[in-house]
């Protein structure tokens, strides 16, 4: 099974986690966020992120909805601007590209979409690295929020 494989079926295991706090269990500790459409909802670690997808997930039950996942093309492996990737903890883009680099991340694209919220697309670039044996989420680059612009779906197997 190649890895890229092994991130699908381990990211489908984290998307149909329903307690929030087990969903932390698929975060490294170090794991960060950067958001370029919004860059204070940076995160610098596990923890952040986790009270993040609390303070999102109040109100009644939101559906899950539809994704594609795939590899990230080599063209793809870069890290925003030194400003986004400032929110996370780093000087510059490059010094956080160097880190990916360094420790082997591997970067899956996934874009979600629902009909019960039929205008709105969020695009990721998941990053994962091993640890202690197990891939483990490393860097959510949340990198569209956004009105559907029509591609969602254009990239893959539609899944649940």
């Amino acid at each position: 099974m190649t890895a890229a494989d092994e991130l699908k079926e381990l990211y489908a295991a984290y998307r149909h986690t329903s307690d929030i706090d087990e969903k932390g269990q698929f975060f490294s500790p170090e794991c960060i966020q950067i958001c370029r459409p919004q860059p204070s909802f940076a995160a610098t670690n596990r923890e952040t992120i986790v009270r993040y997808l609390h303070e999102y997930a109040s109100g009644p039950p939101k559906p899950q909805g539809y994704y594609t996942i795939r590899p990230l093309r080599d063209d793809e492996f870069e890290f925003s601007t030194d400003e986004i990737v400032a929110a996370a903890g780093f000087e510059t883009a490059h010094q956080l590209k160097q880190k990916a680099q360094t420790e082997s991340w591997v970067g899956m694209r996934v874009d979600l979409w629902s009909d019960d919220n039929p205008g709105m697309l969020v695009k990721v670039q998941y990053w994962w690295r091993r640890e202690a044996g197990t891939w483990m989420q490393i860097l959510h680059d949340i990198m569209y929020l956004g009105p559907r612009d029509g591609t969602e779906g254009s990239e893959g197997e539609i899944l649940e």
